[in-house]
């Protein structure tokens, strides 16, 4: 059986996620940790609600990859080109100032996901290397996420505010806690109808005591720790006991950090209104747009117009 990377996640880590929508899926969850099987099908390269693309590449069989668009003309063009002989080569075929378009949709994890869904290191990598192509003037990244693990967090945001081109978010469904976070590190945001929603700005994570699991099993576990060892998983067990004190603490420095982010991202507008989004509620386009959470509700033809002016703009 292969290391499943979601469902480790799963176990072991915090998380900024709508609620809601985890819980729609905890019957997979449950199916996934009594071992049995579960079959998913993987999404097609390039499967975008806005934009698709059929080419295979070697080495990103089922990872799905950015499409490039021409602002002018709306034509799409594959990020990649084969060249007989030498392989998949960047496809030199783009037109100058073009735009590069990212999906960002699912639960947000580190790794890459059984689905074909990259992982926060695999959209990082593409938005570095969107900055290396001299014919992409902007990125703009199709957002539709319930959020993700906390440590998911770190590498994208960077790689979103040290881009040298602009790089804005079109919401498209949802764009939910850790969504949130991603947003904020963006240029500019916008959503794609007043029925899309951003927020549930916030943290936490789940414990599972498998004790009387392993009982039932006839399994006894012993847990021998060294002497020096007294501090070692002590806001595990303290929590499987019953006091959640210092996860709790755990949890307020981790969203104290996501709300000082949002804050300084989102501007003065943001700030002022930040007692009526920093308690894990989520909004309707319009709401959301009033806070200063996000930009407006424009078509997505418009949001790859305004990201390649803004990519001249910023040459």
């Amino acid at each position: 059986m292969a290391f499943n990377q979601t469902l480790s996640a799963i176990l072991r880590g915090r998380w900024l996620i709508n609620e809601q929508w985890a819980q729609d899926h905890l019957p997979l969850v449950l199916l996934m940790l009594q071992g049995k099987s579960v079959n998913f099908i993987s999404e097609p390269s390039n499967n975008q609600s806005h934009v698709k693309s059929n080419i295979p590449l070697s080495g990103y069989e089922g990872i799905r990859l950015p499409i490039i668009i021409d602002p002018v003309t709306m034509q799409q063009y594959s990020l990649y080109a084969y060249a007989n002989g030498v392989g998949y080569i960047p496809n030199p075929n783009i037109p100058t100032n073009s735009v590069a378009v990212i999906q960002v949709s699912g639960p947000i994890t580190k790794y890459n996901g059984e689905c074909g869904e990259p992982g926060s290191i695999q959209l990082s990598n593409y938005i570095m290397e969107m900055n290396k192509r001299d014919n992409i003037g902007s990125i703009v990244m199709i957002v539709d996420t319930p959020g993700g693990e906390a440590r998911a967090a770190n590498a994208f945001v960077n790689a979103i505010q040290k881009s040298k081109k602009p790089v804005l978010s079109y919401i498209d469904g949802m764009s939910a806690s850790l969504g949130v976070w991603l947003t904020s590190a963006s240029d500019e945001v916008y959503f794609s109808n007043k029925m899309d929603q951003l927020g549930s700005i916030g943290s936490y994570c789940t414990l599972f005591d498998f004790s009387g699991y392993l009982e039932k099993e006839g399994i006894k576990m012993h847990e021998i720790y060294a002497p020096q060892s007294t501090d070692k998983n002590k806001n595990y067990r303290d929590a499987i006991a019953g006091d959640d004190s210092a996860i709790k603490t755990d949890l307020k420095i981790l969203v104290e950090g996501f709300i000082s982010f949002v804050k300084t991202s989102r501007g003065d507008k943001a700030t002022a209104n930040q007692s009526a989004w920093d308690s894990g509620k989520m909004f309707y386009a319009d709401e959301a747009i009033k806070l200063g959470l996000a930009d407006g509700i424009k078509p997505f033809e418009q949001v790859i117009s305004k990201a390649a002016w803004l990519g001249k703009r910023k040459k």
